[in-house]
């Protein structure tokens, strides 16, 4: 039996079955098994050019399809926070709309995607809640600025959901099934059925998912996700080849929550939302050599939003706060078209030196329109923007020990200035492969969004003059690797400044809000990890990341909510992981994992009101699987075993203990 890490550092290594190895391979020496458990994974988020782990100069996390298996999650951004830099803001309670925060930024600042596509909305924004992992075989993480490659939104870093690749061989099924319950509500159940397969020229896979969460309040989110998903990988001839993925997910719920919590209001039953996602990509990779590629590809996405909130006759004179309490109702619909051109050319400079150099340009067209009705009035816009880019990235190696990343890209929104970004990175093997120093640094940018340039309404209104916020990050670290003794382990020190931040702020005249760049921030903060395989059985990990994130210039801004010198808010100081990861038996095998999410500051009111601080807590989960035959396994997942009473904002209590029983088949 293969145990797998929890959590990969940059240059840390996943393992054998990520590289297509067979992951029931055992052998009699621990030392061996080890090192081939630590070969270096190969990513395709950080780079132009798909490129090992221990190459990058900068950090990445991954989680392989065994790791995911190890805890299975109901909700895509849960193993997000096993990584180190990564927490997710459950601002309006469990089962509500999530975001995630990278090292201290802004929701925003991180873009997401699905086989290369991004999911974010226009301007960045993105709402994890109702994502699940259906027919995903890995999640690669890369932390810090990436606009150099993925342009606006990736300021704190990018989230990349990679759909399972088909392997040659008759069709491979597999059926999850899961269900569960709390102490406290809860009930939850989801489905996932996938097959796979192909040959030698042609490769698919097909998945299915329904998750269902009912919640943990008295009145239910009822969170309900359908997932359907689709890749084909084919090989024309040995030049010309094709692929395409297709996704779709309809994700509704109830949202009992307000902002001002579950105890200080009554839940809001009249309160809901759903949402259609559809995101697909074409491509077709054209390489007349082994040393020239091409590849021009196509991708779309289409939301379709619609928030609905009926009056529920609350008294305004009952509270000392305002209360939303209206019949209000919105629907957006978003389309955006991408078009990009990537080629690279491989040159040898030596022996021990080598270059590869990649160029090409980027087009996207966005429409999105927005309408509104309810006590406010009835009232409907539409917008649309374009966006071009050119890029290029040098990436190689100066003799055995010396590797190296430079990039830049230049990108032009209507209506907006040019955005030139650059970035570097260099990595060092100063002890053979047993330790790396590396640095890295970079700009990126965020364009404001279509709605704070030119939506109005009774609420709010425009500012076509909006800039795109920026900032410019720098690191520094070492990785080390000892595969003789099974461990491994690596360091990060980051700074990160936040300029022109776009925020919403009264007009002059007081009557309306509008949105203005005003205000600057900075993160800083240290990211440690380790790991040891103790025998062929039994791994531990732990990973650290300690944020200092606070308003340096607050012109502009309430002073009441973000006072100069604050803490970001919804950004918890420290974070860690603890993993025990045990195979007992041929059978039995068991991961364990402890998480300490440290004190944070939030705003009382949501996105309002006075500051708060949250205290710390542990989580502790622990996942039994049992290999009843080859086909057949079950797995009891538990959460909160310690039944911690904590919060995940003001006011908005988290998960009581969690347990839930699932079955895996395959053929």
């Amino acid at each position: 039996m293969r145990l797998s890490t929890s959590y990969v550092c940059v240059a840390l290594i996943l393992p054998s079955a990520a590289l297509g190895q067979d992951p029931t391979r055992a052998d009699s020496s621990r030392s061996d098994t080890t090192r081939a458990r630590l070969l270096p994974l190969v990513v395709v988020t950080g780079s132009r050019v798909p490129t090992r782990t221990d190459q990058l100069g900068f950090a990445v996390s991954a989680l392989d399809l065994d790791q995911l298996w190890a805890e299975p999650e109901t909700q895509a951004w849960s193993p997000l926070a096993w990584t180190p830099g990564v927490s997710v803001d459950q601002g309006a309670g469990v089962g509500g709309p999530a975001v995630l925060r990278v090292r201290g930024g802004e929701e925003p600042f991180t873009q997401v995607m699905f086989d290369g596509v991004p999911i974010n909305l226009t301007g960045g924004f993105l709402d994890l809640q109702g994502l699940t992992l259906t027919n995903v075989e890995r999640v690669e993480v890369v932390r810090g600025p990436q606009s150099a490659q993925y342009g606006s939104s990736a300021i704190s870093g990018v989230v990349q959901f990679i759909t399972r690749r088909g392997q040659p061989g008759p069709p491979r099924y597999e059926f999850t099934g899961e269900a569960g319950t709390a102490s406290e509500n809860g009930g939850q159940a989801r489905s996932q059925l996938t097959v796979a397969g192909g040959n030698q020229d042609v490769r698919y896979s097909l998945g299915g998912g329904y998750t269902y969460t009912r919640g943990i309040y008295d009145l239910p989110h009822d969170l309900t996700t359908i997932d359907l998903s689709g890749r084909l990988d084919a090989a024309l001839s040995d030049k010309w080849s094709v692929d395409a993925t297709a996704r779709y997910m309809d994700i509704s719920s109830n949202l009992p929550v307000r902002d001002q919590g579950t105890t200080r209001v009554p839940l809001d039953p009249n309160q809901r939302d759903a949402r259609d996602r559809f995101i697909g990509s074409a491509g077709i990779g054209f390489d007349p050599n082994n040393s020239w590629q091409n590849r021009l590809s196509y991708s779309a996405m289409r939301d379709d939003f619609e928030y609905i909130d009926e009056a529920d006759g609350l008294d305004p004179a009952d509270y000392p706060f305002f209360v939303f309490d209206f019949n209000f109702a919105l629907q957006s619909l978003l389309w955006r078209h991408t078009a990009e051109y990537v080629g690279t050319n491989q040159f040898r400079l030596g022996d021990n030196s080598s270059v590869d150099v990649s160029y090409g340009a980027f087009a996207q067209w966005e429409d999105l329109s927005v309408e509104q009705a309810g006590d406010f009035g009835d009232d409907g816009s539409a917008f649309d923007r374009n966006n071009q880019a050119a890029f290029a990235e040098l990436q190689g190696n100066v003799g055995p020990s010396v590797r190296y990343l430079a990039g830049a890209r230049v990108e032009k929104f209507t209506g907006l200035s040019a955005q030139f970004i650059p970035r570097a990175n260099l990595l060092v093997n100063v002890i053979g492969n047993a330790l790396g120093l590396r640095a890295a640094a970079g700009k990126a940018f965020k364009a404001p969004n279509l709605q704070q340039q030119f939506l109005e309404n009774p609420f709010t209104d425009p500012n076509p003059d909006l800039e795109p916020e920026t900032s410019v990050s720098w690191e520094i670290g070492a990785v080390s690797t000892a595969p003789s003794a099974g461990i491994f382990g690596g360091v990060t020190f980051f700074h990160q400044r936040f300029e022109d931040l776009i925020r919403l702020v009264p007009t002059e005249d007081g009557t309306k809000s509008t949105n203005d760049n005003v205000g600057e921030a900075r993160s800083l903060g240290i990211e440690f990890e380790i790991q040891r395989w103790w025998s062929d059985r039994i791994l531990t990990g732990l990973n650290v990341t300690w944020i200092d994130a606070e308003v340096t210039d607050n012109t502009g801004l309430p002073v009441d909510l973000y006072p100069e010198g604050s803490k970001l808010t919804a950004v918890p100081h420290l974070m860690g992981n603890l993993l025990l990861d045990w195979g007992v038996t041929e059978r039995l095998r068991l991961a364990t994992r402890a998480t300490y999410v440290g004190e944070q500051e939030v705003l009382a009111d949501r996105f309002s009101g006075e500051r708060a601080e949250l205290d710390p807590y542990v989580l502790l989960g622990l996942t039994v699987h049992y290999q009843f035959v080859q086909r057949v396994a079950a797995y009891v997942r538990g959460e909160n075993l310690l039944d911690a009473s904590y919060e995940t904002a003001f006011d908005r209590p988290g998960i009581p203990v969690t347990v839930a029983v699932g079955l895996r088949l395959t053929n």
